[in-house]
């Protein structure tokens, strides 16, 4: 097959890319505005260009699958800038879907996110209509481009699956970002050997997947022809607690220092103009953000496609550690 991967320097792209790389022609893409070059593969086909731009479409052409992973991710970030948000997420994905459209690509998957899920309150989260719509900007984004690629999907015939991302980790995950996802985080304290802050009890849960868990499941995607026109949630359908994670992480890494906690409402502190303005975001609602409980459903995932995540937490974690030794050593 020949795939092109947007956001093909981030953590879910590259790895992605690599899981394909050994049977198929893949070409990676990515604008470097949150993609790393420490995460491209060797002899990988890398070109640094941007969803938005005109010169994108060229690429499309002759390729098979085209998987759209390409998007400002951060909440915060997303939160502060919302008209550069939808232009990214919004305004890219239109254009990725209207190359592939001229393009004739065969298959589309587009990664959103559980973050939609955001104000729903039954628990698991389950690939139905939501109860409650998402508030926060990279959310709306993100439930704006699913209406969108749906559309495509049923005036075009196109096939486009949707994966509803929750809690990604493994190997090589970006800590070195402003606001690193749980786990990056973790993995930056122990090997800086820095005191962590949690903003919350630390009791709260979420929904972490492995990402060669999320590997196979694209491939599942991209191999059924069940997919098209389909959401799923790529998720573990187990949560963990933030106190949890970061004890298992110590007890592997065999060391770290007694985590501090912190009120939530004081987690986007690093953001201040969201703050500083006539009119600021509310206080309670990063708290909310903060102390959500996430749990989803990968019955869909099962029942359709036959998905069934293989690694445990622990092993996943002692997974990002190992890699972590090899490049400290």
């Amino acid at each position: 097959m020949k795939i092109l991967i947007t956001g093909g320097a981030g953590f879910i792209g590259s790895r992605v890319g690599q899981f394909y790389s050994f049977d198929n022609d893949v070409t990676l893409v990515d604008n470097m505005s949150y993609g790393r070059r420490e995460n491209l593969y060797e002899n990988c086909n890398f070109i640094e260009t941007d969803v938005r731009g005109e010169d994108f479409s060229s690429l499309c052409y002759g390729k098979d699958v085209v998987l759209h992973f390409a998007a400002i991710a951060p909440l915060p970030d997303n939160q502060v800038k919302p008209v550069l948000s939808y232009e990214n997420n919004v305004l890219g994905t239109l254009n990725v879907l209207e190359s592939c459209r001229k393009a004739g690509v065969k298959k589309i998957i587009f990664a959103s996110t559980s973050a939609v899920y955001e104000n729903c309150l039954n628990i698991p989260f389950k690939e139905e209509p939501l109860s409650e719509p998402p508030d926060l900007f990279y959310s709306m984004s993100k439930k704006v481009c699913e209406d969108i690629c749906l559309s495509y999907v049923k005036n075009y015939d196109m096939d486009i699956t949707v994966l509803r991302f929750f809690n990604v980790y493994g190997p090589n995950q970006d800590h070195k970002r402003k606001q690193p996802p749980l786990m990056g985080y973790i993995v930056k304290c122990l090997i800086e050997d820095e005191q962590p802050t949690f903003y919350s009890n630390g009791e709260q849960k979420r929904d972490y997947i492995f990402v060669e868990d999320v590997c196979s499941l694209v491939d599942l995607c991209i191999k059924s022809d069940k997919s098209c026109g389909e959401i799923f949630n790529a998720c573990s359908g187990e949560s963990f607690s933030v106190k949890q994670i970061y004890n298992l992480y110590r007890e592997e890494y065999g060391s770290g220092q007694e985590a501090v906690f912190q009120l939530s409402e004081e987690f986007w502190h690093k953001y201040p103009d969201l703050f500083s303005t006539p009119f600021p975001l509310k206080k309670e609602r990063v708290a909310k953000e903060v102390n959500k409980f996430s749990l989803g459903s990968a019955e869909k995932a099962k029942k359709i496609l036959g998905f069934v995540p293989k690694y445990q937490i622990r092993e996943g974690i002692r997974m990002c550690l190992e890699e972590v030794k090899k490049c400290t050593h």
